[in-house]
């Protein structure tokens, strides 16, 4: 049996972040991500993730909005346009019912050109549409899920936003 070399440098402590998060081996991956940070707190890998990302994924996953929040904005400080990130972010300001900011970071994630957006523009669309119908903001809401629907017309969770919204906006 093989045993493995500990990290020296910045990058291998950032991929054996990665190694332990994909595991999932959470601690490991703290671990790893931290000492990154410590080591060189603007480091990006070459694919541009950050461990700041990631700090934020494993916050999220155990319930720790305010904490997951946080090192997603860490991670946007160092790349504005981190769509992963804005996301994340997004998400978890949805959970904590910040729908404004929420909001903004869904439709910054949309302003990210389509040949570079990894995410499908119909599931942005619906979260835009969903913080809206959370403030209950009926009119905004059914905007941005019509949208959601024109992308995605067979899909049923936003053909029932729409309906709903339409019901609410009709009085019904």
């Amino acid at each position: 049996m093989g045993h493995r070399q500990a990290p020296e440098s910045v990058a291998e402590w950032f991929e054996e972040g990665v190694r332990c998060f994909k595991k999932p081996d959470g601690i490991g991956a703290v671990r790893a991500f931290r000492q990154v940070i410590e080591m060189d707190p603007g480091y990006r890998h070459s694919d541009g993730d950050n461990a700041y990302f990631y700090m934020g994924k494993i916050h999220e996953v155990e319930g720790d909005l305010d904490l997951a929040v946080g090192m997603y904005t860490r991670a946007l400080a160092l790349d504005a346009w981190d769509e992963e990130s804005l996301i994340g972010r997004g998400s978890c300001l949805t959970v904590q019912k910040a729908h404004d900011r929420a909001i903004a970071d869904f439709r910054k994630a949309l302003a990210i050109p389509d040949a570079h957006r990894r995410s499908p523009v119909q599931h942005l669309l619906y979260a835009v549409a969903e913080n809206y119908r959370q403030k209950k903001d009926y009119t905004n809401a059914l905007m941005w899920g019509q949208r959601a629907l024109e992308a995605d017309p067979d899909n049923y969770r936003h053909q029932q936003l729409v309906k709903a919204m339409q019901a609410k906006l009709q009085g019904v």
